[in-house]
């Protein structure tokens, strides 16, 4: 009885991160990205770290990519960026019993602005743009999350040069 519990506890996993997926990719602006020179990026990695999956490795990829694209990436947040933040989140958790790993990848940018309701107020710190994206993978395929992140990355670059090109 056991073993045919395993394949519907999977799917019913399977189909809670799909739901939850869909309410994630919300429609965020890329008007904040208009005129974003550059921007620092930081990696965190939550929970566990299966082998290779580091910050270095979630690091490189995203440089990696930023580079690609022709975006700047600064060695620490510049003033004159609104000090612009690329955070980067890798949240993983393994489940034991089923022998998978349950991740969330997420990209967001922080940087500082002004409420256009109190213009005399100092600007803050806020995020102004975000992907995330669930799923669920095996040991053997920890690819999977490297995948996951680089759809969240491309979402990014797309919007950004989207945002800063002539005819937007």
């Amino acid at each position: 009885m056991r073993n045919n519990m395993k394949p519907l506890l999977i799917l019913s996993l399977l189909t809670a991160v799909l739901s939850a997926q869909a309410g994630i990719e919300r429609s965020d602006t890329k008007e904040s990205l208009r005129g974003l020179n550059g921007v620092y990026v930081v990696v965190q990695l939550v929970d566990q770290q299966p082998a290779g999956v580091t910050t270095n490795h979630v690091d490189s990829l995203v440089e990696a990519a930023l580079k690609d694209a022709g975006i700047p990436s600064d060695n620490e947040p510049k003033r004159s960026n609104g000090d612009a933040n690329l955070s980067v989140t890798v949240d993983i958790i393994q489940q034991p019993q089923l022998n998978v790993y349950i991740f969330t990848t997420e990209v967001a940018v922080t940087q500082d602005v002004k409420l256009t309701r109190s213009p005399r107020l100092e600007g803050m710190a806020a995020e102004t743009w975000r992907r995330s994206l669930q799923g669920i993978t095996s040991p053997d395929r920890l690819d999977v999350i490297d995948e996951a992140l680089k759809r969240c990355v491309a979402a990014f670059v797309a919007d950004y040069h989207a945002a800063n090109s002539a005819g937007y």
